[in-house]
């Protein structure tokens, strides 16, 4: 664990208030490269992006305020973030959206398209967020022996790296979000997909977290519940953009349970799916692979290059 970076005079800077600029940095960019793609205005893109931030901020820093009242008893404790830290991510979850819904109004984008550029962003900077969180000590996971737990400042024993694992795994989250958002696809698709993972995600990790919050009697954390939430709203969505029916599909899947043929085709389908899948991860490794090969080669042939000759008598 590196809570402190390094340190410039008196000022310390941190490993989670680092990362989480680049990762606002890293999602700035991304969304303004998707706008680019699709002829949206960048300066409008850029303006909703950094008051979304701003916004989540203040959304993240209420809600820990909220949940924590017993520590934030003063007035100094509550507006000195430096020295007294804390930020949640349901409240920055919440924060964000609320001015990004306001703001995306103000500036006449589609909210639905601009909500698809704002998930891919998102995932990769929870990457990023996630080791900031991991390298700073916030939100530690339970107590344990697994050779995966690592140890946390200030805190006794060692910890299951929730925050960690969950970053890695927003990076494939990323990839596939990416190779959806760039394709042909129904404005509020990649959001669906994207609640649907995030739902899950923090369904699993709430059980691996020391510093849970239960509100009910049966002992269902508040993460647990907005993870619920994630989930049908990722559902929602999905059926509201894409005008499906859900009692189509499902009578559509009873049908599957009980027909013969239509289960033979939809295993067809999948094979051909899962040929065409394995085919395209061969190609790109090979194509990786002699890549790498032929750095040597190229590197050579660019250091080895002759000087164009000037004196032709």
């Amino acid at each position: 664990m590196h809570p402190v970076l390094f340190s410039i005079g008196s000022t310390s800077v941190s490993s989670f208030g680092l990362f989480l600029a680049l990762a606002f940095l890293v999602s700035v960019f991304i969304i303004w490269r998707l706008a680019k793609i699709y002829d949206i205005s960048e300066e409008k893109v850029i303006d909703l992006s950094i008051v979304t931030f701003f916004g989540a901020v203040v959304g993240a820093r209420i809600y820990f305020i909220l949940t924590h009242l017993d520590y934030f008893n003063q007035l100094d404790k509550i507006l000195l973030i430096n020295r007294y830290p804390g930020l949640s991510f349901w409240g920055g979850l919440i924060g964000g959206l609320f001015v990004f819904t306001f703001m995306v109004r103000q500036f006449k984008l589609n909210f639905w398209q601009m909500s698809d550029f704002a998930v891919v962003g998102l995932s990769l900077g929870f990457v990023l967020g996630n080791i900031g969180c991991f390298l700073g000590g916030c939100s530690p996971g339970i107590t344990s022996d697994s050779w995966l737990a690592a140890p946390v400042v200030g805190i006794i024993g060692k910890r299951f790296p929730v925050s960690f694992i969950e970053g890695i795994a927003f990076i494939f989250v990323f990839i596939f979000l990416w190779r959806q958002v760039i394709r042909f696809h129904f404005n509020g698709k990649v959001l669906a997909l994207f609640l649907l993972f995030l739902g899950v995600s923090k369904w699993v990790t709430e059980g691996y977290r020391a510093e849970v919050l239960v509100l009910n009697p049966f002992k269902v954390t508040h993460g647990e519940i907005l993870a619920l939430i994630l989930f049908l709203s990722g559902f929602a969505v999905f059926y509201n953009c894409s005008k499906r029916r859900l009692l189509k599909d499902l009578n559509g899947l009873v049908l599957l349970l009980t027909s013969d043929k239509r289960r033979h085709n939809l295993l067809i389908l999948l094979r051909k799916n899962w040929y065409n899948h394995i085919t395209c991860w061969r190609i790109g490794i090979r194509r990786l692979v002699y890549k790498i090969w032929s750095v040597p080669k190229v590197l050579s042939r660019r250091l080895h290059v002759k000087s164009n000759p000037t004196d032709f008598r």
